[in-house]
């Protein structure tokens, strides 16, 4: 008997040994909180559709057969009425005006020296605050196109070092 219980006390103190929990040094160790605040994202510039009209537009016809064309627009919208000027090329100015309906624009195109006359007409939905897209007809033929008001697009965000970069010596 005193065998089985000598054999018994080795073998709960064996169990007790293994079973003790241990500190185990970790593999990496963590880097201290940066005093930094997190990064956020900007805010999404907004713009009601009813001011998005107005201003100077950057236009770029892209017909099929043919090298874009570049072009300014300067548009002025009060209460859906649109009025404006469409600078087409150094010699070449056409007068505007129509209505907008929601984001949708239908314009009429009238010569500068003929303000009588229609001679096309410009089918355009607002994306955004700065960007616009159609279709311009003059003297018959559709040729589509692209519009943005370049200022209103806001500048990219500065890329910034982690929280815990460091300068490198290269």
């Amino acid at each position: 008997m005193p065998h089985l219980l000598r054999f018994l006390a080795v073998a709960v103190a064996v169990v007790l040994i293994f079973s003790a929990p241990t500190a185990r040094p970790s593999a990496a160790a963590k880097p201290a909180p940066s005093p930094s605040p997190s990064p956020t994202n900007p805010p999404t510039p907004y713009m009601p559709v009813e001011q998005v009209t107005n201003g100077t537009w950057q236009v770029i016809m892209q017909p099929r057969d043919d090298l874009p064309s570049y072009s300014t627009m300067k548009l002025t919208d009060l209460i859906g009425k649109v009025s404006g000027v469409w600078q087409y090329d150094k010699k070449t100015t056409y007068v505007v005006s129509g209505t907008r309906d929601g984001s949708h624009l239908k314009l009429d195109l009238k010569r500068a020296d003929k303000p009588d006359v229609v001679v096309g007409s410009i089918d355009a939905v607002i994306d955004g605050i700065a960007d616009m897209f159609g279709t311009i007809t003059l003297n018959g033929k559709d040729t589509p196109f692209q519009g943005a008001q370049h200022s209103r697009v806001p500048p990219p965000v500065e890329a910034t070092p982690g929280p815990n970069a460091t300068p490198t010596p290269y």
